[in-house]
């Protein structure tokens, strides 16, 4: 465990050292590659994520993207299992994600900032996701040799990615991994309720299958 938290804090310390024209650069690269991939796989429900200020690929293009090219776009919220009363899958209560469905653009764009990381977050009576078709996903560090990834430790992603599965009788929706260059490290602990992408994208253009 504690190689895996030297090597998040190593890989934090690199990524918000970026330069913001870099990060600005590969992340259009990343939106125009996940633009083609959501087209491929005639993908119509996409769930994405709400990029922090730094440190992580930036999503406001792709969901852009989604909008003009007709798919449903959903974005999670970032809740607790006392307060969702949703089922524990530990012993004790905690964190997990619930999916919401974006009407609009415009919609997105009047979110507040709120959660844990204060990030705009659907507010909770919006229409939740039941089955999607892909999930955008954020995290520290990516294994482009494995698919492994590496989040920010509170297990929010592993616990949908385990929540869906058990609702959807094992069946889990195409999982995309966005990965700016300096996040690629090898190789990455991983633990026994992490989850592997599909599919990872850098930010150099480069698009890598693990299934």
């Amino acid at each position: 465990m504690a190689t895996k938290q030297l090597l998040r804090r190593q890989i934090k310390r690199a990524i918000n050292a970026l330069d913001h024209d870099i990060i600005a650069t590969e992340s259009h690269t990343i939106s125009q590659v996940v633009r083609s991939l959501i087209a491929s796989v005639n993908a119509r429900r996409v769930a994405c994520y709400m990029s922090m200020d730094k440190g992580e690929v930036k999503t406001g293009e792709i969901i852009k993207n989604l909008f003009s090219d007709g798919q449903e776009v959903f974005l999670p919220r970032c809740t607790h299992t006392s307060e969702s009363k949703r089922f524990k899958l530990r012993e004790d209560h905690h964190p997990h994600l619930i999916f919401h469905r974006m009407g609009s653009l415009k919609m997105v764009h009047d979110l507040k900032p709120q959660g844990p990381y204060k990030l705009k977050e659907p507010e909770p009576h919006i229409e939740e996701a039941d089955k999607l078709d892909v999930v955008l996903v954020p995290g520290v560090a990516f294994d482009t040799k494995t698919g492994a990834r590496m989040g920010h430790g509170a297990g929010y992603y592993d616990d949908f990615f385990q929540r869906y599965e058990i609702h959807h009788q094992g069946q889990r929706p195409l999982l995309v991994g966005l990965c700016l260059v300096e996040q690629v490290t090898s190789p990455i602990p991983l633990e026994k309720h992490d989850s592997p992408m599909d599919c990872i994208v850098c930010g150099d253009g480069s698009m890598h299958w693990f299934k």
